[in-house]
């Protein structure tokens, strides 16, 4: 998610509830988690880890900042800085095993939305999306659906989309005489070429969910034909020892051997950014949320977003789905369940949305918030990955994102065995298919 997005990947404007934890409304009185209540205003403690150098953290800034002018007197946010959101999600996942869960959680790729609905801690918002129409006609999409609706109710409403492909540095690829890859066969002879020409291919990382890695061996399993597809497309699948998923394992331990840098192994997503940003490897998996990065001189040197160029995988493929977005947990006091709707309604509105779009290059999840001629202006590989993903028939989720709860962990601390030849394709599949099995969700 980002990141993700993954980094995630998790991914955005990832927004990050945690509003305060179940606490009374008597002044000065503070709840466990950090919100209180002071005269009539409820100052709302919100964890997140899109601070600092993450790609949304202006934004975040920005809508925490436009909230409080707006309710002013009324709801206040006070960010707290989460260091990464493998951290974030762990926090949260002890949180709902405890069941005190603060009034607003981000789902994002992590599952979090399923683990709160079975332990009966999230708020239904069916009827207060449906009474504003704006917010409902966002829910008009079956994507969307999938992300925050289960049987037929309304829990989650989502501000960021998913269309991911990858970014390549134009100059190493010209320097080898090649252009982004139409067929697999091609992509692995790029990477071929590159390495002959002493260019390390891939940019890759095995921590906090191992996003850009995922990221390139999923878009192999799902256009791998109908099987790898269907499975791409499967909630919480529980058989990870197909030979779609399989083959696409054996070329991703191969690129940990052969095409990527010492420091993937072990290394998370920022790892991958820094050696693209710093000329060292030739190609990054990542959604159009990374294309402001590339003019940010704190983090690359001057001009080299006019050196970046964007593609979509071979076969015709991009990732397309709507990142599971913001829900409400039941609390004692029905004022911060007030505080905490109006949290989520604000923060994946159609404005929010544009914000991002035009600040971050993030895509919306809603179809109904149109790409601006401003985003398109400040991000112009954005307006062109567009182009490009409108083209590909190939669709579907990232390989984490349907994981059942707790998947995501395990896959990314078992990588480096399979990195490093300790497991087999097959013996790291089955590792997958035995937790899934155990903890396969209904």
């Amino acid at each position: 998610m980002m990141k993700r997005w993954l980094s995630c990947a998790l991914a955005l404007v990832m927004l990050l509830g945690l509003v305060g934890c179940g606490g009374g409304t008597d002044e000065g009185a503070a709840s466990d988690s950090g919100s209180e209540s002071t005269g009539d205003e409820i100052v709302i403690n919100y964890p997140t880890f899109q601070v600092g150098t993450n790609t949304a953290a202006p934004v975040v800034a920005e809508l925490v900042n436009r909230f409080n002018e707006e309710y002013a007197g009324q709801y206040r946010i006070e960010i707290e800085e989460v260091p990464g959101d493998a951290n974030y999600a762990e926090r949260i996942q002890v949180q709902i095993s405890s069941g005190q869960l603060p009034p607003v959680v981000y789902g994002g790729g992590y599952a979090l939305l399923d683990l709160a609905l079975e332990a009966d801690l999230v708020v239904d918002l069916t009827d207060v999306v449906n009474a504003d129409p704006e917010w409902a006609a966002m829910y008009d999409n079956d994507a969307w659906q999938a992300a925050n609706c289960r049987d037929g109710k309304i829990y989650a409403s989502s501000s960021e989309g998913q269309l991911i492909g990858y970014f390549y540095n134009k100059e190493l690829f010209d320097q080898v005489g090649i252009q982004p890859a139409t067929t697999w066969e091609e992509f692995f002879d790029n990477c071929d070429k590159l390495l002959a020409a002493g260019i390390t291919p891939l940019a890759m990382d095995t921590a906090d969910g191992a996003w850009v890695s995922m990221l390139l061996m999923g878009a192999m399993v799902a256009t791998s034909g109908d099987e790898g597809l269907e499975f791409m497309n499967t909630k919480y699948p529980t058989d990870y020892n197909i030979e779609p998923v399989v083959n696409a394992v054996a070329e991703m331990q191969k690129w940990y051997q052969n095409y990527t840098t010492l420091d993937a192994v072990g290394g998370a997503y920022e790892n991958a950014a820094n050696n693209f940003f710093s000329g060292n490897v030739a190609m990054i998996c990542n959604g159009p949320w990374m294309i402001g990065d590339f003019s940010d001189t704190s983090k690359t040197p001057e001009g080299f977003d006019q050196n970046v160029g964007v593609a979509t995988y071979p076969g015709g493929f991009v990732y397309d789905a709507p990142i599971e977005g913001m829900f409400v947990t039941k609390q004692d006091d029905p004022a911060l369940e007030e505080a905490a709707i109006a949290m989520v309604k604000f923060f994946t509105s159609p404005e929010a949305q544009t914000l991002a779009l035009e600040m971050q290059g993030m895509v919306p999840a809603a179809a109904s918030v149109e790409i601006t001629d401003t985003a398109t202006t400040n991000f112009p590989l954005l307006g062109e990955f567009l182009n490009m993903a409108s083209e590909c028939t190939v669709r579907s989720n990232t390989f984490t994102g349907n994981m059942v709860p707790g998947l995501q962990d395990l896959f990314s601390a078992e990588l480096p065995n399979l990195a490093n030849g300790t497991y087999t394709p097959e013996q790291f599949c089955q590792i997958l298919t035995d937790f899934a099995t155990e903890n396969a969700v209904a």
